[in-house]
């Protein structure tokens, strides 16, 4: 890849979320885009999602995300995002905002990373709210779930495989792998070998429109170390595995407060991946973020922006051996510090950010 990615998720736009854009929820008692369109009825809530699409993100954006220096979105993007019509939920297409994103970021000198963000039964992504239909896992199960998801991402390589800003595209946003932890012992998710012969499917599937130079990126799962041997024989071609790098909420989550809990939040990171690396992969930080544990109570605003600073920093150094990252995410409506790349990263220098 001949340059390095630096670029921003444009999360919140295409699957509606509440942390992003609580306006869509105003008043609804929601708390996702399925409880939201039960609770507006379909037509009232296509007209309210349509407005959405057409406002939430412009062509301004895009020019602004290019003079700050981002050369690069990752775009996530439901399953119906070409329109889904069934007995009980309707959803209006979203591909001619996608085919938009296209355009503007080819003006601005960007790329696009196509990100299949939802699968129909859910993947278990960790990313949702815990009422989300999303986070069912039952999409491994379901009966036409499968079939949904690899007919979408053939649509979308096909669509944009002549494009110049494609950069390539993500086959699942980040499931939730079943993993072995003893003899007798495993935790619930997706398998993995179900996991990998979709991934091998879906290779085979979008290369038939995508060139070589494209990417096809799949998740780790949060277990980079699962991956050895996977793909490695020289019929696949710029294969690319993607890492999501938090520290805010698990039980690994550190304390910033203090340069031994940045030190260690880095070191995991380094850590992370160079198993990625070693399993034969490029890497690509697909979401990370400044939000980190601050144990003191009695931190300042002022105090907190610093710890931050200085923590966002010390990440992006973090990632030097990764091929690039995508901050989580381009921007919110509440501007939250330290998830909105406007605010988060407003006091680097481009420096900083190359």
């Amino acid at each position: 890849m001949p340059e390095r990615i630096r670029g921003v998720n444009l999360s919140g736009w295409f699957i509606p979320e509440p942390w992003v854009t609580p306006s869509l929820y105003a008043a609804t008692g929601a708390s996702n885009a399925v409880e939201l369109q039960q609770t507006l009825g379909s037509t009232a809530y296509s007209e309210r999602l349509r407005r959405h699409y057409e406002t939430f993100v412009s062509e301004f954006d895009f020019n602004r995300m290019s003079a700050i220096g981002f050369n690069s979105v990752r775009l996530p993007v439901p399953w119906y995002v070409f329109g889904s019509q069934t007995d009980s939920l309707a959803h209006i297409p979203a591909i001619d905002y996608v085919d938009r994103a296209m355009e503007w970021a080819d003006k601005y000198d960007m790329t696009v990373l196509l990100d299949l963000a939802t699968v129909p039964g859910g993947q278990g992504d960790s990313n949702e709210s815990a009422s989300a239909s999303e986070t069912a896992m039952d999409w491994h199960s379901s009966t036409n779930g499968r079939a949904v998801a690899l007919d979408v991402l053939g649509r979308l390589a096909e669509r944009y495989a002549a494009s110049d800003a494609l950069l390539g595209i993500e086959l699942l946003d980040s499931p939730v792998m079943s993993v072995r932890t003893s003899l007798f012992n495993v935790t619930e998710g997706i398998p993995a070998h179900y996991l990998r012969n979709f991934y091998r499917d879906a290779y085979e599937l979008v290369r038939t429109h995508l060139s070589d130079d494209k990417l096809v990126v799949f998740s780790a799962s949060g277990h980079p170390e699962m991956w050895k041997r996977f793909m490695s024989g020289s019929r696949y071609q710029n294969v690319y595995m993607d890492l999501h790098l938090y520290h805010y909420r698990d039980d690994r989550a550190i304390d910033i407060t203090s340069p031994k809990g940045i030190s260690q939040a880095v070191a995991r990171n380094r850590h992370l991946i160079q198993t990625a690396r070693s399993c034969g992969f490029p890497v690509l930080v697909g979401e990370w973020s400044a939000a980190a544990v601050l144990s003191s109570a009695t931190v300042t605003p002022e105090g907190r922006s610093a710890y931050e600073r200085v923590f966002i920093s010390s990440e992006l150094a973090s990632f030097a051996d990764a091929a690039g990252w995508y901050f989580q995410t381009w921007k919110t409506e509440k501007r939250i510090p330290s998830w909105d790349a406007r605010v988060a990263l407003a006091p680097l220098e481009r420096a900083m950010i190359d």
